[in-house]
């Protein structure tokens, strides 16, 4: 480590270094075997993905030593530029099975919203740790909502439903962690739940039981109960004409994540597909190169958005289990430094990032089993690399970076 500031050497986070490089090894090592087809190798994938590794080791190391003062001085003009990029891609950009994400560079392509989701979590963090700013005030929570929203709904005009969700999925838990109480904050998140609830008639009304007694407890006026109650049944009454207003193939994926035997040659067939991939791998696995569901090819995108898939099949529960446990003690680690940065901006930062990470991974490993509705959304640092894992290696660079620095103020 010769040549490396002594703050760096002291600081070092040994076990959020670990936990990463678990799930960048396993990375590797999995996105070689979903490509490594007996009848259609496509090594090419995995020539590609560490091309991608590299590039992220100099991001992180960018990341890692620019000072977080400038992160912060500059984070509203990199929001904005970010901003202008995802005006621009959903007029110019590259379409691919008709979604607008992708800007063609030669031989490179790359994603502006994955660019969006730190320089939004950077922007989010400096608003939210200014003085002045009370989330307790209307004014101050609408402005929220409305940069929250931004970036959300141009995501979703892609369109690009479970990206879309990134953005709320780091800003909320920075919203608690800035002070927003609870019941305001459970408000917020409160239709999204109906939504999601909308076809399990018993979950939504124990739902309904859980915000009735929240706000009884909270000794709100009676009228503030009584909007909450009429909100909800109201959303209850026109979430089919709010589905309705989905894409077609995001349609489909909602009905199969409901009743996935009903098209499991169609639009139940990924998920079908991954539960049998999981479930085959048992305790142990079937060893590694050895998965029959990958060797045929039955999995739809086993190098990326299913890769969590392929861990279980080969690796098993076991090799599964410690993939989740190295997320759980990347997040973990995340809010420790998060609680250590004296910086109201840096604290910010590493719950964001931490968000981030919670995210993705959540709801990609509920997608392959069958929990949650089939999304585009890759396994941070494990599935084949692109814009996405230069993102994650950025994110890494900067928790380290507030980690280095926690002392700093």
């Amino acid at each position: 480590m010769f040549g490396v500031p002594r703050i760096y050497r002291q600081r070092w986070d040994w076990i959020l270094s670990l936990a990463a490089l678990v799930l960048l090894v396993i990375g590797v090592m999995t996105v070689y075997s979903a490509t490594h087809l007996p009848d259609n190798p496509r090594h090419g994938y995995f020539v590609k993905h560490f091309f991608y590794l590299f590039l992220g080791l100099v991001v992180f190391a960018v990341c890692l030593f620019t000072p977080l003062r400038l992160w912060e001085d500059w984070s509203y003009a990199g929001f904005g530029i970010t901003l202008f990029f995802l005006l621009l891609v959903l007029l110019m950009g590259e379409e691919h099975y008709g979604a607008k994400r992708w800007f063609r560079a030669g031989p490179i392509t790359f994603q502006p919203s994955e660019m969006a989701k730190l320089a939004f979590a950077a922007s989010f963090a400096r608003f939210l740790a200014g003085k002045r700013v009370d989330l307790t005030q209307p004014r101050t929570l609408l402005l929220t909502l409305f940069g929250v929203g931004v970036p959300t709904l141009l995501v979703l005009k892609e369109p690009d439903l479970g990206t879309s969700g990134s953005f709320p999925g780091l800003a909320v838990p920075m919203m608690l962690w800035a002070g927003m109480p609870r019941l305001a904050l459970f408000a917020l998140v409160s239709p999204v739940i109906g939504l999601v609830l909308v076809h399990h008639l018993i979950l939504w009304l124990a739902f309904i039981a859980i915000g009735v007694v929240a706000f009884v407890k909270s000794r709100l006026s009676h009228w503030v109960l009584a909007g909450f109650l009429v909100f909800h049944v109201g959303l209850h009454i026109a979430a089919p004409l709010v589905i309705s207003k989905l894409h077609p193939y995001q349609q489909a994926r909602i009905e199969s994540f409901l009743n996935p035997e009903a098209d499991p040659s169609g639009a139940g067939y990924q998920g079908l597909q991954s539960r049998i991939a999981l479930g085959s791998g048992g305790v142990f696995g079937k060893g590694y190169l050895q998965g029959s569901q990958k060797a045929l090819a039955y999995l739809p995108m086993q190098h990326n958005d299913f890769i969590f898939s392929v861990i279980g099949e080969e690796f098993g529960f076991v090799g599964a289990a410690l993939v989740v446990l190295a997320f759980g003690t990347l997040v973990y680690r995340a809010i420790e430094i998060a609680k250590q940065a004296r910086s109201p901006f840096a604290s910010l930062l590493a719950v964001g990032i931490g968000g981030l990470v919670f995210y993705h991974a959540s709801v990609n490993m509920a997608m392959t089993m069958g929990l949650f509705p089939v999304t585009g959304l890759p396994l941070p640092f494990v599935s084949y690399g692109g814009t996405f894992l230069l993102t994650m290696m950025a994110a890494l660079g900067l928790l380290m970076n507030v980690a280095v620095h926690r002392f700093d103020y």
